[in-house]
């Protein structure tokens, strides 16, 4: 199994001899690598293969809050599905890919999605800054990531937004603007305002400025764009074109990543169809698309 790895390496240039668990170890990763061996999977990465490895570095784990960690070390089937979720069959090199692209990992079911931002000076793996790649050895490939993939995307954006209880007036707003069905698609990069953002509305505001159903569209559709941007892809001072068909721009400054005037409260939660940001205020678009001619009310 592993002659077409090898093959693809010889093509490459240097090979090093070690399997995709030696590499991992030795580039600090050696959490992960305790984490594999505890899951029962060192000797199948060892012997078996290709696999591309997309192993979490030492400081990676350190971020992961210690109640996680806990759960993860005496949960086992949790720690096999997180670390699978982390492996790949055959030889992925970053090189070869373009954004937004997903692949499917050991995990039955569950998906890696890669970002490629910055003419690919930066690319991710499900939201982590791949921050070393392309480490191939005689079993595969090892890419090593600043974050842990975890939790795993298994809800889709409204899927997400209906079980939150602080997104209850969006999910409203989805429905009630006949969105439901557009933002299962994707992939969308979602800026969600939580509850407070919608009570600090004016009275009545949804119901006067927002009672058509183009209106309401054009009010919801301000709130995504086309494509995955994790926190690691914002850069200060960048545009990003909305559905609604008018751009938002990223403000960074003192470690506060705002969208117009709206402050991310939490990012990159990962979803099944791109990631969503909570948002502290409402964006209003300064521009209207015109709708149509004689338009419904909703409400």
């Amino acid at each position: 199994m592993r002659a077409p790895c090898i093959i693809v390496c010889l093509l490459l240039g240097a090979v090093s001899a070690k399997t995709v668990i030696q590499q991992a170890h030795d580039l600090h990763a050696t959490t992960f690598t305790s984490l594999v061996a505890k899951a029962g999977l060192s000797h199948q990465l060892s012997s078996q293969g290709p696999f591309t490895v997309f192993a979490p570095t030492n400081a990676a784990f350190a971020k992961v809050p210690s109640d996680v960690m806990t759960k993860l070390s005496h949960d086992k089937d949790l720690l096999t599905k997180v670390i699978k979720y982390h492996v790949t069959a055959g030889v992925q090199l970053m090189a070869t890919f373009g954004n937004d692209i997903e692949i499917g990992s050991w995990a039955n079911g569950y998906k890696i999605r890669i970002n490629r931002y910055q003419n690919g000076q930066v690319m991710t793996a499900t939201g982590s800054t791949i921050s070393s790649r392309d480490n191939i050895v005689t079993n595969g490939v090892v890419h090593l990531l600043d974050e842990v993939m975890f939790p795993l995307p298994e809800k889709s954006v409204l899927q997400y937004c209906a079980s939150n209880q602080n997104l209850t007036q969006l999910t409203y707003s989805f429905v009630r603007a006949n969105l439901q069905y557009d933002i299962e698609g994707g992939p969308f990069t979602v800026f969600a305002p939580i509850e407070a953002a919608f009570d600090a509305l004016p009275t009545g505001f949804l119901n006067t400025e927002f009672l058509t159903l183009s209106a309401s569209r054009n009010l919801l559709q301000y709130h995504y764009v086309r494509g995955t941007y994790y926190s690691a892809g914002l850069r200060d001072g960048e545009t990003l074109s909305t559905v609604q068909g008018t751009d938002v721009v990223i403000h960074k400054n003192n470690g506060a990543v705002m969208v117009e005037k709206a402050r991310i409260l939490q990012a990159d939660i990962k979803v099944t169809n791109g990631v969503v940001h909570l948002i502290d205020k409402v964006l209003l678009a300064t521009d209207h698309v015109s709708g149509e001619s004689a338009p419904p009310s909703i409400g």
